[in-house]
């Protein structure tokens, strides 16, 4: 009898813990959590604390590179600009022992420019700040380009460089050719895995390109003859600041950067590149970028109304080199139409306002020749410039037909083909006007050096107000704009620019400091427009750019007079 109140009394008891030790164990759990959470948010805290620092100390590297590019690019520039100044003898005659000098300082200037600019270069491509620029490209055009444009070097190593891959196959299908990059980029990739070739190359030796080409990639490949590369730094070698032996950089006056460019190049065309050691001598670089396909490389009907007042018209039965021509036009400002055929050309022509014509002379049906007569018989389009596009020297010129004005050589180069329909597009005589907008006079004083020997003249303004008096006092033929002024900027002079119908058109030549975005080159776009960065570009190579675009030099006509006026 007395059992049954003990056992309820411990069934109570039993139960009581059960739940003491349930609450015990809820709290301590709740408190587990409360902690947990606290942490979590401390976390958060810390995280949030740590991104704002990383942002900043982002922002902060913004501004030193941006400091960086112009305070260190336009000393540099006036500096190089000068020493090539006195390298050459336009200032007067010195002894062995100062042109020696001058060579010591002209090439560790250079070396330092190299340098800057590669750092910058990379540090933008890495932080996404260099978008590509994709359009349809000519693999054999940027091979090509590649080699002229490393010649000399090759010439001065003893070294021979050598374009193979092309198949006849290749060659008689233009589609093959053609793959979509960024040109620019594409070039700097095989220039620097040029240059890299022939500095380890040994004299009397040759530097090879290959190419092939499938539906879906394109393969490049680099093959030296020289030392060769360990097997344990192929992969090292596209590190920055890497070498293959601690003495190469030294010897070869190379920065360590340019394979670590292009790894980043390639991995924005989400490509691949790699080393590999020759089996004999040397070293093979490769190179693989996809390929894609766009719509908007089917060109649309040649018969279509151009837009704006004038328009060039491309005529050539080959599609890939109308698109390439085209894509090049484009960019530099100019309204396009493609023809496929002299009487597709001959009908745009006799309807539509053009101002020039690009003109294949090899065409199925009626030839280029052909077309041509037919133009200069036509009265509406008998004072049309015609720039002939044809795999002919020019030298043949005066023996083949007297009635075009410009001929440019397949396969082209876009700064001569500029040049030339630059110079047929001119109505005028004499010098051209050119206004260098400058705020640092020790760098507009070695730009105006440079011109004096070229039939141009050049104005300079240090700020955005005394470039619009002087452009309201006399219309320039030509600016040559630097983006930093004392009291504004190049954009805001652009702006100005465009309100101006007399000049809303003009040449422009940006020279900046700095990289400028693609944002950015859309805000300053006139008419044909480059754009140019100091330190990469020397003030010569200004003066070159600027005499093609405005192609007035005081003999710019006498092919003109050879030839005779169109009738």
């Amino acid at each position: 009898m007395h059992i049954l109140p003990i056992l309820a009394c411990l069934s109570l008891v039993a139960t009581y813990g059960v739940l003491l030790y349930a609450f015990l164990r809820a709290q301590r759990t709740t408190r587990e959590l409360a902690t947990q959470l606290s942490r979590a948010r401390e976390q958060q805290h810390e995280d949030k604390k740590q991104l704002n620092e990383r942002s900043q100390l982002d922002h902060l590297k913004d501004e030193f590179i941006s400091t960086v590019s112009h305070e260190l690019r336009t000393p540099l520039t006036s500096i190089r600009g000068a020493l090539g100044l006195l390298s050459s003898g336009t200032i007067g005659q010195f002894d062995a022992k100062a042109l020696n000098l001058l060579r010591i300082a002209t090439t560790n200037t250079d070396r330092l420019i190299r340098l800057i600019n590669d750092i910058l270069d990379l540090e933008r491509m890495e932080s996404g700040r260099a978008p590509l620029q994709i359009r349809r490209c000519s693999l054999r055009d940027l091979c090509q380009q590649a080699i002229e444009t490393m010649t000399p070097m090759a010439d001065s190593s003893s070294v021979h460089l050598e374009l193979v891959g092309f198949t006849v196959a290749q060659a008689a299908a233009p589609e093959a050719l053609y793959f979509d990059g960024d040109s620019d980029r594409v070039l700097q990739v095989l220039t620097n895995l040029l240059s890299n070739a022939i500095k380890f190359s040994p004299p009397a030796s040759t530097v090879r390109i290959h190419t092939d080409a499938t539906a879906d990639s394109i393969l490049l490949k680099v093959v030296d003859e020289g030392r060769g590369i360990p097997a344990e730094k192929l992969d090292a070698i596209f590190d920055r600041f890497q070498q293959v032996e601690p003495t190469d950089s030294r010897q070869n006056s190379g920065t360590g950067l340019g394979l670590a460019i292009c790894r980043s190049i390639v991995q924005q065309h989400s490509g691949s590149i790699w080393a590999q050691r020759n089996l004999i001598k040397g070293t093979t670089l490769y190179v693989m970028l996809p390929r894609t396909t766009r719509a908007s490389d089917v060109s649309l009907p040649a018969s279509l109304p151009p837009r704006g007042e004038g328009s060039i018209l491309v005529c050539d039965d080959d599609a890939g080199i109308r698109a390439v021509v085209s894509e090049h036009l484009t960019r530099q400002g100019y309204t396009v139409i493609e023809a496929s055929s002299g009487d597709e050309a001959l009908t745009i022509a006799s309807g539509t306002q053009v101002e020039a014509i690009l003109l294949d002379l090899y065409m199925p049906g009626l030839s280029g020749w052909e077309t041509l007569q037919r133009l200069r018989n036509t009265p509406s389009t008998a004072n049309i410039p015609v720039v002939v596009l044809s795999v002919l020297s020019s030298t043949l010129r005066p023996q083949l037909t007297g009635d075009a004005q410009g001929w440019v050589q397949k396969p082209f180069n876009e700064n001569l083909l500029f040049a030339e329909l630059g110079r047929v597009l001119h109505h005028g005589e004499g010098p051209a006007y050119v206004l260098l907008v400058e705020d640092d006079d020790d760098l507009a004083s070695i730009l105006i050096a440079n011109f004096q020997d070229a039939a141009v003249h050049v104005d300079h303004a240090s700020s955005r107000q005394e470039a619009i008096r002087q452009c309201i006092n006399r219309k320039p033929d030509l600016l040559i704009l630097d983006l930093t002024l004392p009291d504004g900027d190049g954009f805001t002079f652009v702006e100005w620019l465009r309100q101006q119908p007399p000049l809303r058109t003009l040449p422009l030549v940006v020279y900046s400091g700095r990289e400028v975005s693609d944002t950015e080159m859309s805000r300053l776009r006139l008419g044909p427009t480059e754009f140019l960065t100091k330190a990469k570009v020397q003030p010569h190579e200004v003066e070159e750019l600027v005499i093609s675009m405005v192609q007035r030099i005081r003999t710019k006509f006498s092919d003109l007079t050879t030839t005779g006026p169109a009738s």
